[in-house]
């Protein structure tokens, strides 16, 4: 990943447009008490979280899909990333340059991770098999429909009711950021069942681990550290079941790999371990500024955020691979943000009214 590139479309995208929308969105979901300093205090720290967020998640999937083209593993990859992660918290923690959750993790925390650390190394071990199996603009297609998924879910099994408006305005959410990719489109089954299992796995993990800050008091980064420990024990066994006979030949064939495809690490020849390690990095911070949003956002919002996020990363393969971007993936583009701004203006008026029929309940009762 050559620095010239990187800083070219870091410079080009519209990546910071997508934040200050979102942003203003959840500022928008939270009660209107407060002053408006706190207000703009708020708007400007979610915004700061989803930039960051998208920024580092483009950047991870692009180095995610040239790992994955020298090291075609998908199981042992994605332990890897999540295990960077969980030991960078750990040494985080004990330098206490993180604050660690008061009292430590208990043993009843971490059993309560259980389930919200299944969901997420499923998520990631079946996206990176997605990655593997398909282009970066086919998986984030796919991806585009975890709000549908979100909405399905959180309605069948939750118990969540959502009007019709807030059905509608996902079309245009889901749709701006399939149209605007399918000039690139190659499908493949494949990628699609993995893509949409991912789908599925981070909806469920993004309501479970919401519940978890009610359950556990964990939030945030103490609460994204937790998950990734556990995942990453979790999966260690899995993973050499399904890929570790190959490991010897495979890490002995990525350095000749790397340099016949000419990959570097933002331009400086790097072994494939310090790549690795640094892609693996980048997979933790996303996760990380994406956990810091969670906290600030609806299930609903943050997988709304997360299709807005699909626009930067399609934007940052377009520029990075150097493939002209259409007038119509430009339109697209904008459609989609634009529905996120309907989603808020839609979610906002279910909650006024639900609010309306309630206070008058509440009269109506008195009376």
């Amino acid at each position: 990943l050559a620095s010239p590139v990187v800083g070219g479309w870091a410079t080009r995208m519209p990546a910071p447009k997508a934040p200050t929308v979102v942003a203003r969105a959840a500022a928008a979901e939270a009660p209107a008490a407060g002053d408006e300093e706190k207000d703009v205090g708020k708007t400007l720290r979610i915004a700061s979280y989803i930039f960051g967020w998208y920024f580092l998640n483009a950047v991870f999937a692009i180095m995610n899909k040239k790992t994955l083209s020298v090291f075609p593993y998908p199981w042992v990859l994605s332990w890897v990333q999540i295990a960077v992660g969980a030991v960078f918290m750990c040494i985080m923690w004990k330098l206490r340059l993180f604050k660690p959750p008061e009292g430590g993790f208990t043993k009843e925390m971490f059993k309560a991770l259980i389930p919200t650390s299944a969901l997420h190394l499923i998520a990631h071990v079946s996206a990176c098999a997605s990655y593997k199996l398909g282009s970066v603009s086919f998986m984030q297609v796919v991806k585009a429909g975890e709000p549908a998924c979100s909405v399905i879910l959180l309605s069948l099994f939750f118990g969540r009711k959502y009007s019709k408006l807030v059905w509608l305005t996902l079309i245009p959410i889901v749709g701006g950021v399939a149209v605007g990719s399918t000039s690139e489109l190659n499908f493949s089954m494949a990628a699609f069942l993995c893509a949409m299992t991912s789908n599925i796995a981070s909806a469920l993990r993004g309501v479970t681990s919401k519940d978890l800050q009610e359950t556990t008091g964990l939030s945030g980064i103490n609460l994204y550290g937790g998950i990734a420990i556990v995942s990453g024990i979790m999966q260690l066994p899995m993973s050499l079941i399904a890929e570790g006979a190959q490991m010897p030949a495979a890490l002995a064939a990525a350095p000749a790999l790397m340099a016949e495809k000419g990959i570097t690490l933002f331009g400086l020849q790097a072994g494939f371990l310090a790549y690795l390690v640094t892609g693996s990095m980048f997979y933790h911070l996303y996760n990380q500024t994406s956990y810091q949003a969670l906290g600030e956002l609806s299930p609903l919002s943050h997988s709304v955020a997360n299709t807005v996020k699909r626009v930067v990363i399609i934007l940052a393969s377009v520029a990075v691979f150097r493939n002209p971007i259409t007038p119509l993936g430009q339109a697209s583009a904008a459609v989609a943000i634009a529905g996120t701004f309907l989603y808020t203006l839609a979610s906002n008026k279910q909650k006024r009214d639900a609010a309306l029929a309630a206070a008058a309940a509440a009269e109506a009762k008195e009376a």
